[in-house]
Protein backbone atom coordinates (compact mmCIF):
# COMPACT_ATOMS: atom_id res chain seq x y z
CA UNK A 1 0.00 0.00 0.00
CA UNK A 2 3.09 1.95 0.96
CA UNK A 3 4.71 1.65 -2.38
CA UNK A 4 1.43 2.33 -4.37
CA UNK A 5 1.01 5.46 -2.46
CA UNK A 6 4.34 6.47 -3.06
CA UNK A 7 4.45 6.46 -7.06
CA UNK A 8 1.26 8.24 -6.73
CA UNK A 9 3.19 11.54 -4.78
CA UNK A 10 5.46 10.95 -7.31
CA UNK A 11 3.37 10.79 -10.90
CA UNK A 12 1.51 13.88 -9.18
CA UNK A 13 4.95 15.67 -8.20
CA UNK A 14 6.07 15.11 -12.29
CA UNK A 15 3.28 16.00 -14.16
CA UNK A 16 1.78 19.65 -14.47
CA UNK A 17 -1.49 19.88 -12.71
CA UNK A 18 -3.98 21.99 -15.54
CA UNK A 19 -6.59 22.60 -13.38
CA UNK A 20 -8.45 26.07 -14.41
CA UNK A 21 -11.28 28.20 -13.42
CA UNK A 22 -11.25 29.55 -16.62
CA UNK A 23 -11.32 28.13 -20.49
CA UNK A 24 -8.29 28.55 -22.51
CA UNK A 25 -9.99 30.70 -24.90
CA UNK A 26 -13.01 32.92 -24.15
CA UNK A 27 -15.01 35.29 -26.48
CA UNK A 28 -15.81 39.04 -26.29
CA UNK A 29 -19.14 38.43 -24.56
CA UNK A 30 -17.17 36.60 -21.96
CA UNK A 31 -14.81 39.22 -20.79
CA UNK A 32 -17.25 41.53 -21.18
CA UNK A 33 -19.20 39.81 -18.64
CA UNK A 34 -16.49 39.44 -16.10
CA UNK A 35 -14.79 42.77 -16.19
CA UNK A 36 -16.22 43.71 -12.82
CA UNK A 37 -14.46 40.10 -11.01
CA UNK A 38 -11.67 41.57 -9.03
CA UNK A 39 -9.92 38.32 -9.76
CA UNK A 40 -10.03 39.38 -13.56
CA UNK A 41 -6.98 41.11 -14.76
CA UNK A 42 -6.76 42.20 -18.68
CA UNK A 43 -3.95 42.71 -20.37
CA UNK A 44 -3.85 44.44 -23.25
CA UNK A 45 0.14 43.06 -25.36
CA UNK A 46 -0.30 45.53 -28.16
CA UNK A 47 2.17 48.29 -29.24
CA UNK A 48 1.67 51.40 -26.47
CA UNK A 49 0.33 53.85 -29.16
CA UNK A 50 -2.30 50.91 -30.24
CA UNK A 51 -3.07 50.88 -26.21
CA UNK A 52 -3.46 54.87 -26.58
CA UNK A 53 -5.97 54.48 -29.69
CA UNK A 54 -8.26 52.21 -27.79
CA UNK A 55 -8.66 49.74 -25.12
CA UNK A 56 -10.71 47.29 -23.16
CA UNK A 57 -12.21 49.24 -20.32
CA UNK A 58 -9.70 48.34 -17.24
CA UNK A 59 -7.33 46.51 -19.32
CA UNK A 60 -3.56 47.27 -18.40
CA UNK A 61 -1.24 47.48 -21.33
CA UNK A 62 1.81 45.01 -20.53
CA UNK A 63 5.12 44.24 -22.85
CA UNK A 64 8.42 42.79 -21.74
CA UNK A 65 7.10 39.40 -21.00
CA UNK A 66 9.37 38.22 -23.39
CA UNK A 67 12.83 39.68 -24.58
CA UNK A 68 16.12 39.34 -26.63
CA UNK A 69 18.48 37.73 -24.11
CA UNK A 70 21.61 35.36 -25.11
CA UNK A 71 21.84 36.22 -28.39
CA UNK A 72 18.27 35.07 -29.23
CA UNK A 73 15.23 36.47 -30.20
CA UNK A 74 12.47 35.82 -27.89
CA UNK A 75 13.47 34.54 -24.25
CA UNK A 76 11.92 34.21 -21.01
CA UNK A 77 13.20 37.51 -18.76
CA UNK A 78 15.18 37.34 -16.25
CA UNK A 79 13.05 35.95 -13.32
CA UNK A 80 13.71 39.19 -11.19
CA UNK A 81 12.21 41.40 -14.00
CA UNK A 82 9.53 38.84 -14.84
CA UNK A 83 8.22 38.81 -11.42
CA UNK A 84 8.36 42.88 -11.75
CA UNK A 85 6.63 43.27 -14.90
CA UNK A 86 3.85 40.59 -13.53
CA UNK A 87 3.59 42.21 -9.84
CA UNK A 88 3.27 45.84 -11.36
CA UNK A 89 0.42 44.92 -13.71
CA UNK A 90 -1.69 43.74 -10.37
CA UNK A 91 -1.55 40.30 -11.48
CA UNK A 92 -0.86 37.74 -8.28
CA UNK A 93 -1.27 33.57 -8.67
CA UNK A 94 -4.77 34.08 -8.00
CA UNK A 95 -5.75 36.36 -10.69
CA UNK A 96 -7.66 35.01 -13.90
CA UNK A 97 -5.54 36.68 -16.85
CA UNK A 98 -6.93 37.87 -20.07
CA UNK A 99 -4.34 38.20 -22.70
CA UNK A 100 -5.19 40.67 -25.34
CA UNK A 101 -3.42 40.91 -29.26
CA UNK A 102 -4.58 43.02 -31.73
CA UNK A 103 -6.18 40.21 -33.81
CA UNK A 104 -6.63 36.43 -34.88
CA UNK A 105 -3.19 36.95 -36.68
CA UNK A 106 -1.45 37.54 -33.97
CA UNK A 107 -2.14 34.06 -32.13
CA UNK A 108 0.68 32.78 -31.52
CA UNK A 109 2.08 35.91 -29.68
CA UNK A 110 -0.72 35.56 -27.27
CA UNK A 111 0.42 32.59 -26.61
CA UNK A 112 3.71 33.19 -25.95
CA UNK A 113 2.61 35.42 -23.44
CA UNK A 114 0.45 33.08 -22.17
CA UNK A 115 3.12 30.57 -21.96
CA UNK A 116 4.84 32.82 -20.29
CA UNK A 117 2.41 33.48 -17.39
CA UNK A 118 1.69 29.97 -17.10
CA UNK A 119 5.41 29.22 -16.89
CA UNK A 120 5.86 31.85 -14.26
CA UNK A 121 3.28 29.96 -11.88
CA UNK A 122 0.18 31.60 -12.77
CA UNK A 123 -2.17 28.73 -13.76
CA UNK A 124 -5.44 30.69 -15.02
CA UNK A 125 -4.50 33.18 -17.76
CA UNK A 126 -6.96 32.53 -20.69
CA UNK A 127 -7.23 34.35 -24.55
CA UNK A 128 -9.21 36.51 -25.89
CA UNK A 129 -10.39 34.87 -29.18
CA UNK A 130 -9.94 37.04 -31.63
CA UNK A 131 -8.21 39.95 -29.97
CA UNK A 132 -9.23 43.28 -30.10
CA UNK A 133 -10.46 43.32 -33.40
CA UNK A 134 -12.98 40.80 -32.21
CA UNK A 135 -13.89 43.24 -29.26
CA UNK A 136 -14.45 46.26 -31.34
CA UNK A 137 -16.46 44.27 -33.89
CA UNK A 138 -18.77 42.69 -31.14
CA UNK A 139 -19.69 46.63 -30.79
CA UNK A 140 -18.29 46.37 -27.20
CA UNK A 141 -17.17 49.23 -25.23
CA UNK A 142 -13.98 51.27 -25.91
CA UNK A 143 -11.73 53.32 -23.03
CA UNK A 144 -8.59 55.57 -24.06
CA UNK A 145 -7.11 56.23 -20.70
CA UNK A 146 -4.48 54.70 -18.87
CA UNK A 147 -5.63 51.74 -16.52
CA UNK A 148 -3.13 50.54 -13.81
CA UNK A 149 -4.04 48.48 -11.19
CA UNK A 150 -2.47 47.63 -7.34
CA UNK A 151 0.96 46.59 -7.73
CA UNK A 152 0.89 42.95 -5.79
CA UNK A 153 3.86 40.88 -4.18
CA UNK A 154 3.87 38.22 -7.00
CA UNK A 155 6.92 36.41 -7.22
CA UNK A 156 7.48 33.96 -9.98
CA UNK A 157 7.97 30.20 -9.50
CA UNK A 158 8.48 28.94 -12.56
CA UNK A 159 6.95 25.58 -13.89
CA UNK A 160 10.42 23.41 -15.43
CA UNK A 161 8.76 20.98 -17.83
CA UNK A 162 7.10 23.85 -19.54
CA UNK A 163 10.44 24.94 -20.57
CA UNK A 164 12.47 22.67 -23.17
CA UNK A 165 16.69 23.78 -23.19
CA UNK A 166 18.59 22.98 -25.64
CA UNK A 167 20.79 20.33 -23.96
CA UNK A 168 17.63 18.39 -23.23
CA UNK A 169 16.44 18.52 -26.45
CA UNK A 170 19.60 17.29 -27.80
CA UNK A 171 19.86 14.41 -24.92
CA UNK A 172 16.20 13.45 -26.42
CA UNK A 173 16.11 13.98 -29.79
CA UNK A 174 15.81 10.04 -30.56
CA UNK A 175 13.17 9.24 -27.65
CA UNK A 176 10.84 12.46 -27.24
CA UNK A 177 7.94 13.64 -30.18
CA UNK A 178 8.98 16.70 -31.43
CA UNK A 179 6.56 19.17 -33.23
CA UNK A 180 7.61 22.09 -35.62
CA UNK A 181 5.34 24.37 -35.31
CA UNK A 182 6.86 26.36 -38.33
CA UNK A 183 5.47 26.20 -42.29
CA UNK A 184 5.27 23.92 -44.62
CA UNK A 185 8.10 25.78 -46.66
CA UNK A 186 10.25 26.19 -44.00
CA UNK A 187 9.94 22.55 -42.29
CA UNK A 188 10.72 21.32 -45.93
CA UNK A 189 13.86 23.77 -46.34
CA UNK A 190 12.80 25.63 -49.11
CA UNK A 191 12.77 28.70 -47.52
CA UNK A 192 14.19 29.97 -43.73
CA UNK A 193 14.78 32.84 -41.06
CA UNK A 194 18.25 35.09 -41.87
CA UNK A 195 18.65 34.26 -37.95
CA UNK A 196 18.82 30.54 -38.57
CA UNK A 197 21.93 28.65 -39.73
CA UNK A 198 20.43 25.75 -41.66
CA UNK A 199 17.26 24.99 -44.14
CA UNK A 200 15.07 22.27 -42.89
CA UNK A 201 13.81 20.88 -39.70
CA UNK A 202 15.26 18.74 -36.79
CA UNK A 203 15.51 14.90 -37.64
CA UNK A 204 12.23 13.21 -37.33
CA UNK A 205 10.29 16.10 -36.37
CA UNK A 206 6.49 16.20 -37.47
CA UNK A 207 5.44 19.43 -38.97
CA UNK A 208 2.69 21.05 -37.49
CA UNK A 209 1.83 24.48 -38.52
CA UNK A 210 1.03 27.31 -36.28
CA UNK A 211 -1.13 29.05 -38.78
CA UNK A 212 -3.63 26.10 -38.80
CA UNK A 213 -4.97 26.66 -35.17
CA UNK A 214 -6.98 29.75 -36.46
CA UNK A 215 -9.06 30.21 -39.46
CA UNK A 216 -11.15 33.89 -40.85
CA UNK A 217 -9.33 35.58 -37.03
CA UNK A 218 -10.32 32.79 -34.86
CA UNK A 219 -9.18 29.69 -32.99
CA UNK A 220 -10.85 26.32 -34.60
CA UNK A 221 -12.95 24.15 -32.98
CA UNK A 222 -11.47 22.23 -30.44
CA UNK A 223 -12.87 19.07 -32.56
CA UNK A 224 -10.69 19.80 -35.35
CA UNK A 225 -7.90 20.89 -33.88
CA UNK A 226 -8.12 17.27 -31.72
CA UNK A 227 -8.59 15.81 -35.53
CA UNK A 228 -5.54 17.30 -36.68
CA UNK A 229 -3.43 15.64 -33.95
CA UNK A 230 -4.84 12.39 -34.25
CA UNK A 231 -4.27 12.41 -37.98
CA UNK A 232 -0.95 12.90 -37.12
CA UNK A 233 -0.96 9.87 -35.12
CA UNK A 234 0.51 12.12 -32.32
CA UNK A 235 0.95 10.50 -28.47
CA UNK A 236 -0.44 12.44 -25.70
CA UNK A 237 1.48 10.27 -23.51
CA UNK A 238 4.53 10.54 -24.96
CA UNK A 239 6.95 13.34 -23.95
CA UNK A 240 6.66 15.89 -26.34
CA UNK A 241 8.73 18.93 -27.56
CA UNK A 242 7.72 21.86 -29.66
CA UNK A 243 9.56 24.25 -31.73
CA UNK A 244 9.98 27.03 -34.19
CA UNK A 245 12.28 29.46 -35.21
CA UNK A 246 12.57 31.91 -32.31
CA UNK A 247 9.87 30.36 -30.00
CA UNK A 248 6.57 32.62 -30.38
CA UNK A 249 4.75 29.50 -33.16
CA UNK A 250 6.02 26.65 -30.74
CA UNK A 251 3.61 28.21 -28.37
CA UNK A 252 0.75 28.23 -29.94
CA UNK A 253 0.67 24.60 -30.48
CA UNK A 254 1.68 24.31 -26.50
CA UNK A 255 -1.08 26.14 -25.53
CA UNK A 256 -3.58 24.19 -27.65
CA UNK A 257 -2.22 20.65 -26.45
CA UNK A 258 -2.37 21.68 -22.80
CA UNK A 259 -4.40 24.03 -22.27
CA UNK A 260 -7.14 22.93 -24.08
CA UNK A 261 -6.15 19.11 -24.65
CA UNK A 262 -5.50 18.19 -21.67
CA UNK A 263 -1.33 17.11 -22.81
CA UNK A 264 0.75 16.93 -19.71
CA UNK A 265 4.03 16.31 -21.20
CA UNK A 266 4.62 19.32 -23.09
CA UNK A 267 7.87 21.31 -23.80
CA UNK A 268 7.98 24.67 -25.83
CA UNK A 269 11.91 25.07 -26.77
CA UNK A 270 12.51 28.68 -26.41
CA UNK A 271 15.35 28.60 -28.12
CA UNK A 272 13.82 26.59 -30.97
CA UNK A 273 15.53 26.50 -33.87
CA UNK A 274 17.63 29.90 -34.22
CA UNK A 275 19.89 28.17 -30.93
CA UNK A 276 20.01 24.45 -32.09
CA UNK A 277 20.52 25.47 -35.95
CA UNK A 278 23.98 26.80 -35.00
CA UNK A 279 25.09 23.43 -33.04
CA UNK A 280 27.25 21.13 -35.30
CA UNK A 281 26.20 18.29 -34.04
CA UNK A 282 22.58 18.53 -34.82
CA UNK A 283 22.20 18.19 -38.70
CA UNK A 284 18.87 19.48 -39.60
CA UNK A 285 16.69 17.01 -42.74
CA UNK A 286 16.00 18.95 -46.26
CA UNK A 287 13.58 17.75 -48.73
CA UNK A 288 12.20 15.42 -46.60
CA UNK A 289 8.68 14.88 -44.04
CA UNK A 290 10.48 13.30 -41.80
Amino acid sequence: MKKILFVLLVALVAAPAFARDVDAIVSADWVEANLSNARVVVIDVRKVEDYKAGHIPGAVNVLGLYVAKDGLNNEVPLLDDLSDIIAEAGIDANSIVVVVESDGSRFAWSTRVAWTLVYAGIPNVTILDGGYAAWTKAAKPVATDFSSREETAFVAKPVPAYLTTKDYLIKNLKKAQIIDARSYDTYFGLTKQAFVDQFGHIPLATSLPAAWITADGLVRPKADLEAMVKALKLDPKKDTIIHCDSGVLCSAWWWILTQQLGWTKVGSYDGSAQEISKDPSVKFVKYSWK
